[in-house]
């Protein structure tokens, strides 16, 4: 039994990491296919359309077989090991994968009204989406690495450290982009 379960947490990592790397491309390409969106017509009528095929292909072709597998591999551990769905770390990292999910399911819609045009949303705000996943991501490996041994509280001043961390980077590039485009070209 211990070893099928390991087996399983394996492919379950192996799965995760596909799922989080899917995400993470499918909205950059957002950020990129929102800026083509506000360009000109030229522009827009060569990238728009590469934007979709690639968004779409990344997401029916990798990141939702690697989220529909993630979840396979992580009801059979809890299948393996019914004592895990009983512990409050498990319950708040279920709850998380939930919303991880829900955000997937987002990013269809998003990719549908970038096909269309029909966005309002800037690079920027694609910009800051992208940071979600990240968050829940740190958030779940504390949980499967610490257990029950770290409180909520603990996370919340992680959450809060990490969220500042973020903050600061997003301030300190839109500096750098700023005396990059004042510069003019090279």
């Amino acid at each position: 039994m211990l070893m099928a379960y390991l087996w399983v947490k394996s492919f379950h990592i192996v799965f995760v990491v596909s799922w989080m790397a899917g995400l993470f491309y499918l909205v950059r390409l957002f950020v990129y296919h929102a800026d083509a969106n506000r360009g000109d017509a030229t522009r827009l009528a060569i990238l728009g359309p590469q934007f979709a095929l690639m968004e779409s292909r990344l997401y029916r072709i990798i990141t939702t077989p690697a989220m529909v597998l993630t979840w396979a591999t992580g009801l059979s551990m809890v299948a393996l090991q019914p004592s895990y769905g009983r512990q409050s770390w498990f319950m708040a990292k279920f709850a998380l994968v939930l919303l991880l999910s829900a955000y997937h399911g987002l990013c269809a819609r998003v990719m549908r009204e970038l096909a269309r045009g029909d966005s309002s949303r800037t690079g920027e705000f694609f910009r800051v989406a992208n940071e979600a996943p990240t968050l829940v991501l740190l958030l779940v490996v504390l949980l499967v690495v610490f257990k029950d041994a770290i409180g909520f509280g603990t996370l919340g001043w992680v959450l809060a450290a990490t969220l500042l961390v973020i903050w600061g980077g997003f301030k300190a590039y839109a500096v750098h982009r700023r005396r990059v485009e004042s510069a003019g070209p090279r």
